[in-house]
């Protein structure tokens, strides 16, 4: 059977049709399986096994071969450097690897699955201790798992037509692979985004209970958890927590099981911008250490062999968090993790906006108020104005009285100097309102842009456009008030996302050169005219282009940026066509950088 010249093209269909079955299944492990079974079916091997890339190790989960051998191999794990080491030992034959006996150390082969038959003397013929493998990659070269194959046909070491045909199996098999785990990811970021769906849809408008309610309900059916918390607090990291959902609402399930979390968050998971997994039997927790214990109490009390714990917030505000128990320790996948993220995100913006909403209520409260005192105080300052002016006119014309010039003089002076102290102190009053501390620290303009691309990416998803951020390797640092600068990178990037047309790019460019630093914004989007341009930085300026009015907007923004700019000695321009799209840019003078980061120019 070792020379396959004259079935070679045989062998070509089989593994043709059996392709052709594996590209159509939905299902990996069917598809491992079938990969399997075709190098025992078409080539003639009596064992072939794949493993599967799971983090650090390869897994074996697919076999073919005799059933005694199955439970042997199955679920075999590998550390993926053992392999890699391996690998380094042997012969190549092409993409396919050789390890002769008498090369493998004893290590692995203690741990290694070894045929039970006394070998050949035929130096032609298959050892037990022999290994020949088939690394399976992508398309794009990433490595997804690794094919053994042992018993080649007649026994022999197989022949350069065995290896051809082996090596289109590999090459199609890890193609496959990678198709069928394109078709899991697809379907598992379809499951996540119909979560993030559903807490992004939450009626907040009826109240912010009720959303948490939702919300809280759409995350347990989501990630099968065996009990979900919402927390959050009204007054930023240190107030008393404000309002608590939970799902399912059960006697032992309220809020006030958890610890106060704000201590750790704020130290650890909030810091890193990450959420937390925490497992019962975990004896430490690096971002959780105070919570750790109590933490593992309430997992205990619910049934729960793990947790997800996810700081809620917008920009520098931690508003509150969100807790997922599970009853597996199993870690959640990164694709999951990311949509835990998205939805504390999500769940920020709900929150940070019901508590603007409160804000907004109490200060049309206090407006009114201040109405209010308004009045009262030009009816006061009317009356105080008045009463000395009166004083003055009178005396005034009691000076052509020559009796009476000296007492009309001093009273005159007298009113005169009320009313000079009544002026200086209602213009000194004038100044304090008015008054701004401009914080002037090392702001990194990378950052700002990353937390403003987070913070606008969900709006830029669902308007359907692309986006891109292009950053040196380090910081990029201004002197300035980090609140002022992000609310100005966050409007330029803001308004590319707002009128910019599905199916566009958004693209984000932070560089510096020796005296300046710049962020450029970049759209595809409707695009300025001239005459616009020339008052696009003017208080209350809108659009004479049609389409862009039809997008709200109060025309401030921008003259607001442009005045931060100038306080900070820095400026902003713009670069448009209508119709084709503009480009933005803040530059701002650069700091010094004080840990030695961003020491040459990005490309």
């Amino acid at each position: 059977m070792q020379d396959l010249d004259p079935s070679r093209a045989e062998g070509v269909r089989r593994l043709f049709d059996l392709m052709r079955r594996v590209n159509s299944s939905t299902d990996t492990a069917g598809v491992l399986e079938e990969i399997a079974g075709g190098v025992v079916e078409v080539l003639g091997f009596g064992v072939a096994a794949i493993a599967r890339l799971e983090g650090d190790f390869l897994v074996m989960t697919a076999y073919a071969g005799p059933d005694e051998i199955r439970a042997q191999i199955i679920g075999r794990r590998t550390p993926k450097q053992r392999i890699m080491d391996e690998f380094r030992q042997a012969d190549r034959w092409g993409i396919l690897r050789f390890v002769p006996h008498g090369r493998v150390d004893d290590e692995f082969l203690d741990n290694a699955w070894i045929p039970d038959y006394e070998p050949d003397d035929d130096p032609e013929a298959w050892h037990p201790e022999d290994a020949l493998y088939a690394p399976l990659y992508s398309a794009t070269g990433e490595l997804l798992g690794n094919m053994a194959v042992d018993f080649p046909p007649d026994n022999r070491i197989p022949n350069q037509a065995l290896r051809d045909l082996l090596e289109l199996f590999v090459v199609q098999a890890g193609l496959a692979l990678s198709n069928a785990q394109q078709r899991e990811r697809l379907a598992e970021q379809v499951r996540l985004g119909e979560i993030v769906k559903d807490v992004a849809m939450a009626p907040s408008l009826v109240g912010l209970g009720s959303t948490l309610e939702r919300s809280v309900e759409a995350l347990s059916h989501g990630f099968g958890a065996v009990q979900t918390w919402i927390r959050c607090f009204p007054d930023g990291e240190m107030g008393r927590s404000e309002h608590t959902a939970c799902y399912p609402a059960r006697a032992g399930a309220a809020g006030g099981d958890l610890p106060d979390l704000r201590p750790d968050l704020v130290r650890g998971a909030w810091v890193q911008g990450a959420a937390v997994h925490l497992t019962v039997e975990a004896e430490r927790s690096r971002v959780l250490p105070e919570a750790r214990a109590a933490l593992q109490a309430v997992m205990r009390q619910h049934g729960a062999r793990s947790m997800v714990v996810a700081p809620l917030g917008v920009g520098v505000e931690l508003l509150g968090y969100l807790v997922v128990m599970r009853a597996t320790e199993a870690v959640l996948s990164e694709q999951e993790m990311s949509a835990v993220r998205e939805i504390a995100r999500e769940l920020g913006r709900i929150v940070l906006n019901a508590r603007l909403y409160e804000r907004e209520s109490r200060l049309v409260a206090e407006l009114q108020e201040l109405d209010r005192y308004k009045g009262e105080l030009i009816a006061t300052i009317s009356h105080e104005l008045k009463t000395p002016l009166t004083s003055i006119i009178g005396h005034t014309e009691l000076l052509d009285e020559t009796e009476h010039a000296s007492r009309s003089v001093q009273a005159i002076a007298r009113n005169a100097q009320r009313l000079n102290q009544l002026i200086a102190n209602l213009l000194n009053y004038s100044r304090v309102q008015d008054k701004r501390e401009h914080v002037r620290t090392t702001v990194d303009l990378t950052e700002l842009a990353q937390n403003s691309l987070e913070l606008l990416q969900f709006q830029a998803e669902a308007a359907g456009l692309r986006w891109s951020l292009g950053r040196p390797d380090g910081k990029v640092t201004v002197l300035g008030d980090p609140d002022e600068l992000g609310r100005v990178v966050d409007n330029i990037i803001g308004n590319a996302v707002k009128y910019s047309r599905p199916g566009g790019l958004v693209a984000v460019c932070v560089r510096y050169d020796d005296e300046t630093a710049e962020v450029a914004v970049s759209d595809t989007g409707l695009g300025i005219s001239p005459i616009d341009q020339t008052h696009l930085f003017s208080a209350f300026h809108r659009s004479s282009n049609p389409e862009a009015l039809s997008i709200p907007g109060t025309g401030l923004g921008l003259a607001i940026a442009r005045r931060i700019a100038d306080i900070h000695g820095g400026d902003i321009s713009v670069e448009s066509q209508l119709g084709e799209g503009s480009t933005f840019r803040l530059r701002l003078p650069r700091a010094d950088c004080l840990d030695g980061a961003a020491s040459a120019p990005a490309s």
